[in-house]
């Protein structure tokens, strides 16, 4: 389960998650062919994790971010063609086992001169032209081949990973490796930490000084308690129904509990369970609502609660609770998808293409993207986030935001989760609407600057419980989610007690 991982390794307290490489803060190799893997604009394409300053963020020797301190430098020249460079790496090194930084590797960059150099990467044929990491200690010395290396260049938004060179040029093309420093304790005390690259090729002035620097991605997010909302005034959601603030709440358990809604769609994908055994199902309470994409389908859910037919007028801020459990068949290979959300659409605008201009409809519904691969640092989590249709939008379709803070909007199979979105419509032309997540009452996702409409005849129109696959890919094989305890209110609900 990887539930411990996720949380030791964004605040880095324990000394296998410093040393150790498989940290949701590492950067991922990748393939040219596939979208996975750092690249130019993210430390993890799959993910949609971008780095703080395109090409890479690093810290220097003087710890300071994006500094031009190298912890160590070496000058490349002529001479050097078809031979090995070498750099001392032994503080950074040192710095790793010592628990001071998490270990998520190297990051070599010119320093000094111009042109181009050409390494030899992890797969290169010849043993010899491999990168190494030399160790040497009281005890005895190893040599480590890397976990992972890649390079960024500006010129592509592909993953550069898995070719058999390495590039490090002053246009600038930035290099990265990794190296998993556990299981060396056999070498002792470390007194030497040599970093090898052997040159294939050279081009440009008649020296290159290329220095390595701390790589440093992903988030420095602290530990936190789930933030208390009304429900925790109700243990179990008992009488939650009840409270002044809230407007709706659905548990499954009524067998018409299709009344409830305002509208309900296709219903033949839809059941009202407490137990299947097929998707190793553990019920939140006693039902739930079970939704399936079909095998060469593409709606799975479909209904609403519209705001001003149930209660006769429509909010301009409201939260929105609800759980989710992704079965054990979910996997998203070919397309992403739509989640549950907030909109007011208008049935005019704000979803298909049909763009937000402001006066004509909104939407931010949530979204769920590709299943990560195995080949990556979150590999087996499942990326959510929102699908939004704003005034500011560049294209036809909406903009999708991952709910990337402290990696909470990346789901596991078979665990329920309790997501909560908040939306508070912006003062009509400016940018100042609301919009908010939360993942087990800790906040995944917050923008501030949103402007959904230019005029106040739109506000928040319905719930929109959604979940579709695509885009207009077909799911390949049946897929289902599980839905329960929906709760609508005007104040923050936070997950259950």
């Amino acid at each position: 389960m990887k539930t411990g991982l996720l949380t030791f390794a964004v605040f880095v307290p324990l000394f296998g998650a410093l040393i150790g490489s498989d940290s949701p803060n590492d950067w991922a190799e990748g393939t040219p062919d596939s979208a996975n893997g750092a690249t130019r604009d993210y430390y993890n394409r799959a993910g949609l994790l971008e780095w703080k300053n395109k090409l890479g963020d690093w810290h220097d020797a003087k710890g300071v971010a994006q500094g031009n301190e190298p912890y160590a430098k070496a000058v490349v020249t002529a001479e050097h063609k078809g031979k090995a460079v070498e750099w001392d790496v032994t503080r950074l090194a040192q710095e790793w086992l010592g628990c001071k930084v998490q270990n998520q590797g190297m990051l070599l960059r010119v320093v000094g001169g111009g042109g181009n150099l050409i390494f030899g990467s992890r797969e290169q044929i010849v043993s010899a032209n491999r990168p190494q990491l030399m160790l040497t200690g009281d005890k005895g010395s190893l040599t480590l081949a890397p976990q992972a290396d890649t390079f960024l260049d500006r010129s592509t938004y592909r993953s550069l990973g898995r070719l058999d060179h390495l590039k490090i040029s002053s246009d600038p093309i930035h290099a990265l490796l990794r190296f998993d420093l556990r299981g060396t304790d056999e070498v002792g005390k470390l007194r030497s930490a040599i970093l090898r690259l052997h040159n294939l090729a050279r081009y440009g002035g008649p020296s290159l000084t290329v220095g390595v620097f701390r790589c440093a991605p992903g988030q420095d997010v602290p530990s936190e308690e789930p933030t208390p909302g009304l429900a925790a005034k109700y243990p179990g959601d008992t009488g939650i129904r009840n409270d002044p603030a809230v407007v709706f709440f659905a548990d499954f358990e009524s067998a018409n509990w299709t009344q409830q809604w305002s509208e309900v769609g296709d219903v033949s994908v839809l059941a009202t369970l407490a137990a299947d055994a097929d998707q190793k199902f553990q019920p939140l309470q006693a039902k739930a609502l079970r939704t399936k994409i079909a095998k060469g389908g593409l709606s799975a859910l479909n209904m609403t609660y519209k705001f001003k037919k149930e209660t006769g007028a429509e909010p301009e801020q409201i939260y929105f609770r609800y759980y989710l459990r992704l079965a054990d068949d979910w996997n998203q290979t070919i397309e992403g998808g739509k989640l549950p959300g907030i909109s007011g659409t208008y049935n005019v605008a704000g979803w298909g293409g049909r763009r937000s201009n402001g006066s004509n409809g909104w939407s931010a519904r949530g979204a769920f993207q590709l299943s990560i691969p195995d080949d990556n640092p979150l590999a087996g989590l499942h990326p959510i986030g929102t699908y939004c249709y704003h005034a500011d939008m560049a294209g036809d379709y909406g903009d999708i935001w991952v709910w990337h803070k402290g990696y909470r909007g990346f789901l596991e199979k078979n665990r329920w989760y309790s997501i909560e979105q908040y939306v508070k419509l912006n003062t009509p032309r400016e940018k100042d609407g609301i919009l908010r997540a939360w993942v087990d009452g800790r906040l995944a996702f917050e923008k501030t600057d949103l402007r959904f409409r230019n005029v106040d005849r739109l506000k928040i129109e319905q719930i929109w419980m959604n979940v579709y696959h695509g885009g207009k890919a077909p799911s390949p094989y049946d897929q289902h989610l599980f839905i329960d305890n929906v709760v609508i209110a005007r104040e923050y609900i936070g997950p259950m007690k």
